[in-house]
């Protein structure tokens, strides 16, 4: 039969079981949290520099760096583009699109330079009496435009040119002469007013105004002096008044004869630089 004091040591024996089991797990407690202090210290010491290179490789351009010493700041810092350099091809194509920047920029130039002397030759002409016609210049559009009344070329309704217009053709055709390459293209567009027309040569207005356009053309090209190449000729009808037609006066204004005339760019193109 066992004592009391033998049963005091079997009890004090369990009690020291306990206490090794429960020194163990405290052990495994105090390394997981010595291992996550460890990591944030690496954290708060990382080259700055590195981070940023490693956040640039992500995003390719800016990165915003936060200094840890103090973490309130913030400074935006550009990161170096991460991948190859520029191949030879990319930086043609760069340079190209800035000498087109450039060409532009001085084809424009020149483009208004040139309408300015189209108007002052235009101008001269109608000065001295040579032609009577009106000028009209859209600066915007590098066009100069030269109008005739219907009357100085032809009869009501008709597409013959007067024999008392060949003079005025002849000095036309002086003009542009004059002009040589500072223009591009010359358009010579027939207009007429809103009154109907139905004959068996000449269905309709633009019939008619289309007619006209190319009867003072072929005259032009049958002279032979000018660029044949650079002569058009447009028919519209009434379907471009400059005046309502209203009264007779203003169907007058619409029924006329324009010489359009384009200036010329720098390499040759007409006045709309593209």
């Amino acid at each position: 039969m066992s004592s009391a004091s033998d049963r005091r040591k079997s009890s004090g024996g369990g009690d020291e079981g306990g206490g090794a089991n429960w020194m163990d797990t405290y052990g495994d407690l105090v390394t997981l949290l010595l291992t996550f202090f460890v990591l944030l210290f690496s954290f708060s010491t990382i080259d700055a520099a590195k981070w940023q290179a490693l956040v640039g490789s992500f995003t390719g351009i800016y990165a915003i760096g936060i200094d840890p010493i103090s973490p309130t700041v913030a400074v935006e810092n550009p990161i170096p583009q991460f991948g190859m350099p520029l191949s030879e091809d990319d930086n043609a194509g760069a340079q190209s699109q800035e000498d087109t920047s450039s060409a532009n920029a001085a084809d424009a130039g020149n483009v208004q330079h040139n309408l300015a002397q189209i108007v002052s030759i235009m101008s001269g002409y109608i000065d001295e009496g040579e032609i009577s016609a009106d000028l009209m210049v859209f600066e915007d559009e590098f066009l100069v435009k030269l109008v005739f009344n219907d009357r100085v070329f032809f009869d009501t309704a008709e597409a013959t040119v007067l024999p008392e217009a060949y003079p005025v053709l002849d000095t036309v055709i002086d003009m542009m002469l004059e002009l040589g390459d500072l223009y591009s293209m010359m358009r010579v567009e027939g207009h007429t007013d809103s009154r109907s027309i139905n004959t068996v040569r000449y269905p309709s207005n633009w019939d008619l105004s289309a007619d006209r356009a190319v009867k003072v053309v072929s005259y032009i090209r049958q002279d032979g002096r000018l660029d044949k190449s650079r002569i058009v000729a447009n028919g519209y009808g009434e379907e471009h008044p400059i005046a309502p037609n209203d009264t007779p006066e203003n169907m007058a204004l619409n029924r006329r004869v324009e010489f359009v005339v384009e200036a010329r760019g720098r390499s040759g193109n007409g006045g709309y630089i593209g």
